[in-house]
């Protein structure tokens, strides 16, 4: 009895031994050798006859790629952390490419269309230049709104200088950018660029009324200009303003040369007009000849970057003034010459643009409007 119970136990013990090692061996050879049972097989069935052949992880994975986002513009642009001078590399070339806009008009304002590079003639210092680019500009429009805030506009400071800019605003299209600076004794960005009108008129629900009557100009149109030239493309500048610049850090002829080197066209908003008119009887010699001075001041810079100055007294003219902004900057000639002077002394060069006919002959009933020249670069 004892030795059957013994042969028992060792006949158990090894029943289990050879178990362990027979599942072992199926372990080790993975989980893809297991035969899946009838459910799973019905299973995989539906799937295949739902949704096609399921994608296994050897499968190349599909990506759409995304639209490429425009590139935002930005006057305060940001400098990325952690960035060192030493670290930006710079490639100088020695050929300066002057870039030009051009409007072209009759002696009634009407603009002349389908001009090809043939009808325009440039001279540097009276000297022909040839033209090497040439394209009817019809890009986006890249405008900076610079809004005077000071009590030099005494209570007709809403009508001059906010409805303008809201007039303007509502004209401007999906694909323009627009930027708003307020100034008085600094100026401050009020909203940097955007295509949303919403957020450019809450910008100009920041303009509480006016406390300061200092109007520091000179200073305002540097800092905006400064900044502008980080921005590509066409650009101009719409100065809301009455021209006055009580004490600036910096001269008009400091501002007159910034404005010189700028590539960006000003468009002057001449206001305060029908406050000047009310208070005129009752004006001394200077106050008279400091807004005579303010007027000139507008005037130059416009002339000086192929813009043009209004000086309205009625709220009325403001729409009329502003579309016809919107509509220069829309019919403008885009030319580029590379100059024949390979001097680089810094002074200033003198342009000058010409229309012609077919036969290369001027025609004197049209006029070419663009900036008076440029400083050339200095070594």
């Amino acid at each position: 009895m004892m030795t059957w119970c013994r042969l028992r136990q060792f006949a158990l013990f090894g029943a289990l031994v050879l178990g362990l090692v027979l599942g072992g061996s199926r372990l080790s050879a993975g989980p893809e050798e297991k035969e899946p049972s009838q459910p799973e097989r019905e299973e995989e069935t539906r799937k295949v006859e739902r949704g096609g052949p399921q994608q296994q992880q050897s499968d190349p994975v599909i990506v759409r790629k995304r639209k490429p986002r425009p590139r935002k513009r930005r006057l305060n642009p940001a400098r990325p952390k952690g960035s060192k001078p030493e670290e930006n590399f710079t490639l100088a070339v020695d050929i300066e490419l002057v870039n030009l806009d051009v409007v072209v008009t009759d002696k009634k304002g009407n603009f002349i269309p389908e001009l090809t590079a043939k009808n325009f003639r440039v001279f540097e210092d009276k000297v022909q230049q040839k033209v090497t680019n040439f394209s009817p500009t019809s890009a986006p429009l890249t405008v900076v709104m610079v809004l005077e805030s000071t009590r030099n506009l005494a209570w007709w400071w809403y009508d001059d200088a906010t409805m303008p800019a809201a007039y303007f605003i509502q004209m401007l299209r999906p694909d323009d950018w627009a930027a708003v600076v307020a100034y008085n004794l600094n100026p401050r960005i009020l909203s940097d660029f955007t295509q949303n009108k919403r957020e450019l008129f809450g910008s100009l629900t920041r303009m509480a009324f006016p406390v300061s009557q200092e109007s520091n100009l000179f200073d305002a149109l540097q800092f905006t200009l400064d900044r502008l030239d980080e921005v590509d493309g066409k650009k101009a500048v719409l100065l809301v303003s009455t021209g006055v610049d009580t004490f600036s850090r910096i001269t008009f002829s400091s501002a007159l040369k910034r404005v010189q080197s700028t590539d960006a066209v000003i468009y002057c908003l001449g206001i305060g007009q029908r406050g000047r008119m009310s208070n005129e009887p009752y004006m001394g010699a200077t106050t008279r000849l400091t807004y005579l001075q303010a007027d000139n001041q507008l005037k130059t810079f416009a002339k000086v970057t192929g813009g043009k100055a209004w000086f309205p007294r009625w709220q009325q003219d403001h729409p009329a003034i502003l579309r016809q902004v919107g509509i220069e900057l829309r019919n403008q000639y885009s030319l580029g010459y590379v100059s024949t002077n390979a001097d680089r002394n810094g002074k200033f060069r003198k342009i000058k643009v010409e229309i012609v006919d077919e036969n290369g002959k001027r025609v004197k009933r049209v006029k070419a409007r663009t900036r008076t020249g440029y400083h050339a670069v200095k070594s």
